[in-house]
């Protein structure tokens, strides 16, 4: 016996069926969206473009040690201050860019 529970968990098909309808659901309320390749989707089926499903998502996410989420979170801010820093210096960035 694991001290652990088991994961991903068990479901039912009734509890399949409703985390998938609400994971559906909650992506497309908040956006997250993307639009099929016409190599899937011809053009003729969908000539304006307009057809779109959830982007990819998982329901049950790959476990991640709780030491490495407080690292992270402990040097976000410095992150977010160097990731600003470089987005607004576009002269450099295209240096970097262009190489």
């Amino acid at each position: 016996m694991s001290l652990y529970p088991q994961y991903p968990p068990a479901l039912t098909a009734e509890q399949t069926t409703y985390l998938t309808t609400l994971v559906k659901e909650w992506s497309a309320a908040h956006g997250l969206m993307v639009r099929p390749a016409s190599t899937i989707v011809p053009a003729e089926h969908d000539a304006h473009r307009s057809l779109a499903t959830t982007a990819p998502v998982t329901l049950f996410p790959s476990l991640f040690p709780l030491q490495c989420y407080h690292e992270a979170l402990m040097i976000q801010t410095a992150y977010n201050e160097l990731y600003a820093n470089i987005a607004k210096d576009e002269a450099w960035l295209g240096e970097m860019v262009d190489g």
